[in-house]
C-alpha cells in the first residue's frame, strides 16, 4: 500500500485515447509539456484547480449565469454527478460544494478495493462508472460485472486524466471532441491548444444568440492543427466526438491517417506545395460548404476524392472557356506529390504517365483546334473508347514533326498497361488528364476556332467534370 499511495500521483500514458488526451491536459494546467513531468506537487495542484473550477458552479443556480460554464458542460460530461444531481435546486451552496469536494477527492487507501487499475494496472483507488468514464457502464447496473466488482477499476492518476478530458476538448452542440494520436510530439502542443480555448470559453460570458454552425468545423479543426504543426507527423490524427449525457450517448471516432496528415502539413512546410494549396482548396468548395471544410472531410472519409474533385474543378474551367486554366501548373507539385504520398501510386509509375503526357501534350499543341483536346477527353471517359483513340492518334504522332527526344512510340507496352491492365488503371487515367492539362499549359497552348468548336469541347469538358465530382 505504501508503494501505491507513492505512486497514487504519478500520470502514465495508457492505451485508452480520453485518458491520452486528459493525460495531457493535466500537464498543459499544470504548465509542464509532457505528462512525465508532473511533479506530486504539480499534479496535486492541476486536480485542485479543476476543483475549484467545479466549485464556482456552486453558487450558481442555472448553467446560462456567469460561472456556470462548467455545470452547463456537466450535464454532457458527468449525469447524475455531485455538481449536478436532481435535488441540486434544494441544496445551499455549502451543501453543494461539499459534494463536489467529497467526489473528487483521493479515497481513503483503507478503502481502496482489492484490484488493479484498468488502465495502468497500478492499484485502483475505487471502482468507477458512468459518472467519470466516458461512456462506462453505469455502478446500478452489474450484471456484466464479477460479483463483488461495482463498475471499472481506477488509480487517481488515471481518473483524474478522465476529468481533465473536457479540458482538452472543445465543448460546442451538445458533445465533446478531442484531436487525439499516438504520436505524443503532436499531441502535447494540440491538447495545450485546446486546454487555452476551453479555460477562455469557460471565463467568457454565455452567449445568447445562437451562431450559425460552420459545415465539418470540427474536421476543420483537426486540418488547420495538422497544417500548423512544425514537426513530421508520425502517426495518425484521430477525431474523437462523444456525449456522456442521459439524453444521447455518442461516441464517433474517425482517422486522418498518417500518410495524409504528414501531406496537409507539407502544404505549409514546402515552398513548392503552398502555391497550390489556395486552388486545391477552391476545387473543394460547394455552393454552401467552404473548400477548407470540404477538404477537411474528405481527408478523413475519401482521400481519393480530394484529387477527382481537384480534377472536376479544373475541367470546369475548361468547360467555362475552353482553355486550359494557368492554375494547372500550380497544382502540379501538390497533385503528383499526393498521388505518391497519400494515395501510394508507385513514383515510376507516376513518372511514366507524366512522360506519355509530354507526347499526348506534343501532340495535341500542334493543333490550334479545340476539337482533339475534347476527343482526348470524350475517349478517357467512363463511356469512352480510349485505347481506340489511341490507335487512331498513334498513326498521327508517326505523321506529324515530333519534338526532338520523343520517341517514335506514343503508346509503349509499359504505358499500355498503366493505363489498361493494372489494377489502379482508372486511376492512373484520371491522373493522365491532369498531366496532359499541364502539358498543353507549358506548351502555352491556346485552342482557337469557331465558337461551335469552342463550344464542344466545353461540353465535353464539363461531361468530364461531372463523371469527377460524383
Amino acid at each position: 500500500m505504501a508503494d501505491a499511495l507513492n505512486q497514487h500521483n504519478q500520470v502514465r500514458l495508457t492505451a485508452n485515447p480520453l485518458q491520452r488526451v486528459g493525460a495531457f491536459a493535466l500537464a498543459a494546467l499544470a504548465r509542464v509539456s509532457h505528462p512525465d513531468q508532473l511533479t506530486t506537487d504539480a499534479f496535486e495542484a492541476a486536480v485542485d484547480n479543476m476543483t475549484r473550477h467545479l466549485l464556482i458552479t456552486a453558487d450558481v443556480a442555472k448553467a446560462a449565469d456567469p460561472g456556470g460554464f462548467w455545470l452547463g458542460a456537466s450535464y454532457m460530461l458527468w449525469p447524475n454527478s455531485k455538481i449536478n444531481p436532481t435535488a441540486r435546486g434544494k441544496q445551499s451552496p455549502d451543501q453543494r460544494r461539499g459534494l463536489i469536494g467529497e467526489w473528487r477527492a483521493l479515497p481513503e487507501p483503507a478503502a481502496w478495493p482489492d484490484a488493479p487499475c484498468a488502465y495502468c494496472e497500478r492499484p485502483a483507488c475505487k471502482w468507477f462508472g458512468k459518472v467519470d468514464i466516458p461512456l462506462g457502464a453505469s455502478v446500478e447496473h452489474r450484471n456484466t460485472t464479477a460479483p463483488g466488482h461495482e463498475g471499472t477499476p481506477l488509480c487517481y492518476p488515471c481518473v483524474a486524466s478522465l476529468w481533465a478530458f473536457p479540458y482538452g476538448a472543445s465543448l460546442t452542440g451538445g458533445r465533446a471532441a478531442a484531436i487525439h494520436s499516438w504520436d505524443d510530439a503532436f499531441l502535447a502542443p494540440v491538447t495545450r491548444l485546446a486546454v487555452k480555448r476551453t479555460l477562455a470559453n469557460a471565463q467568457a460570458p454565455a452567449v445568447k444568440t445562437k451562431a450559425q454552425p460552420t459545415w465539418y468545423a470540427r474536421e476543420l479543426a483537426v486540418l488547420e492543427a495538422v497544417r500548423s504543426y512544425d514537426q513530421r507527423i508520425h502517426a495518425g490524427v484521430e477525431l474523437i466526438v462523444l456525449s456522456n449525457s442521459n439524453k444521447e450517448q455518442l461516441l464517433r471516432v474517425q482517422e486522418m491517417e498518417q500518410p495524409i496528415a504528414q501531406w496537409l502539413r507539407s502544404t505549409t512546410t514546402r515552398s513548392d506545395r503552398r502555391s497550390g494549396y489556395r486552388v486545391l482548396v477552391a476545387a473543394q468548395a460547394s455552393k454552401s460548404v467552404s473548400g477548407e471544410a470540404f477538404l477537411a472531410r474528405r481527408a478523413f472519409e475519401d482521400p481519393a476524392a480530394i484529387m477527382h474533385r481537384t480534377t472536376a474543378y479544373l475541367l470546369g474551367r475548361v468547360s467555362a472557356g475552353g482553355v486550359v486554366p494557368a492554375e494547372v501548373s500550380g497544382l502540379a507539385p501538390l497533385t503528383y506529390s499526393y498521388c505518391i504520398e497519400v494515395l501510394n501510386m508507385d513514383e515510376k509509375d507516376v513518372a511514366r504517365i507524366k512522360d506519355l503526357a509530354a507526347r499526348l501534350g506534343a501532340l495535341l499543341g500542334q493543333d490550334s483546334r479545340p476539337g482533339p483536346f475534347g476527343g482526348f477527353m470524350r475517349a478517357n471517359a467512363k463511356g469512352g473508347d480510349l485505347y481506340g483513340w489511341f490507335r487512331t492518334q498513334s498513326v498521327q504522332w508517326l505523321l506529324k514533326t515530333r519534338p526532338a527526344g520523343m520517341p517514335r512510340t506514343l503508346l509503349p507496352v509499359e504505358d499500355y498497361r498503366l493505363l489498361f491492365d493494372d489494377e489502379r488503371a482508372w486511376s492512373h487515367r484520371r491522373l493522365l488528364v491532369f498531366a496532359v492539362m499541364e502539358a498543353l499549359v507549358e506548351a502555352g497552348w491556346q485552342p482557337k476556332g469557331s465558337a461551335e468548336e469552342l463550344e464542344d469541347v466545353s461540353d465535353a469538358a464539363a461531361s468530364f467534370a461531372d463523371e469527377e465530382a460524383n
